[in-house]
C-alpha cells in the first residue's frame, strides 16, 4: 500500500482528525512565514496527542540546523523535510546524525536529490497546484508524491505514479481547516496500489 501523510496540522483538533483517519504521517510546518507555520510549543502539544504509530514530520525552509536538532531531541519530530536548495548542507548532517530526510525537489531534480526520500512537488509547495505527474522521472528508489493530491484524485497519482508515500495538506482542507465539514470519512481514504 502506498503510505499516507496529511501535512500542515494547525489545531489540537487537527490531531483528533487525523487519529481518526491513521495516515502513517503528519507534518508540523515551522517554516517561517507559512500559512500552516505553528510553534514549537504548540507541535509539543500536538505530538502529545498524536497516536504514537503516526510518523511525526517537522517541514522548514530557512530554519537553523540547532532548532532542526532542537525539535528531533525533544522527541516532537522524527523525520526532516526541508524545502530550498537542492545542495543543501543539512541534509549530509542531518543523514550523518542517523535522522531521516525528506527533500522537496522538482521532478527535474529528482534524479540528484541526496535526501533519503525526494518529494515530488510543484514550483510553489502548499499552493494546492497540481503537479504534472504525466512528466516524472522513473525514479529507482522510493519517493514522495505531493502537489495539489485531493480525495477525488489521489487514487489516479498512485496508480499513475507509483509513489511510497502522498503527501497530502490543502486538498484535505475545508475553509483552511483540515477535515470535512460534514464527517463524511473520505477526505483522507486508505488507498491501494
Amino acid at each position: 500500500m502506498t503510505q499516507i501523510k496529511i501535512c500542515g496540522l494547525m489545531r489540537l483538533a487537527d490531531v483528533a482528525m487525523v487519529n481518526q483517519a491513521r495516515p502513517d504521517a503528519i507534518g508540523f510546518i515551522f517554516a517561517p512565514g507559512r500559512r500552516r507555520q505553528i510553534t514549537p510549543d504548540l507541535a509539543r502539544q500536538m505530538a502529545a496527542q498524536l497516536n504514537p504509530q503516526i510518523q511525526r514530520v517537522g517541514v522548514f525552509t530557512t530554519n537553523s540546523l540547532a532548532e532542526i536538532l532542537g525539535l528531533v531531541q525533544a522527541h516532537i519530530i522524527q523525520v526532516v523535510q526541508l524545502h530550498g536548495a537542492l545542495d543543501d548542507p543539512r541534509v549530509p548532517q542531518l543523514r550523518a546524525a542517523h535522522i531521516p530526510v525528506i527533500q522537496a525537489v522538482t521532478p527535474a531534480d529528482a534524479i540528484r536529490c541526496q535526501a533519503d526520500y525526494p518529494l515530488l512537488d510543484n514550483l510553489h509547495p502548499g499552493s494546492g497546484q497540481v503537479l504534472d505527474w504525466t512528466d516524472l522521472p522513473r525514479l529507482k528508489r522510493p519517493f514522495i508524491l505531493a502537489g495539489g493530491l485531493t480525495p477525488e484524485n489521489v487514487t489516479t497519482a498512485i496508480q499513475q505514479v507509483h509513489p511510497a508515500m502522498v503527501d497530502v495538506s490543502s486538498g484535505v482542507e475545508t475553509n483552511g481547516q483540515k477535515g470535512c465539514p460534514e464527517d463524511c470519512g473520505h477526505c483522507c481514504p486508505r488507498t491501494p496500489t
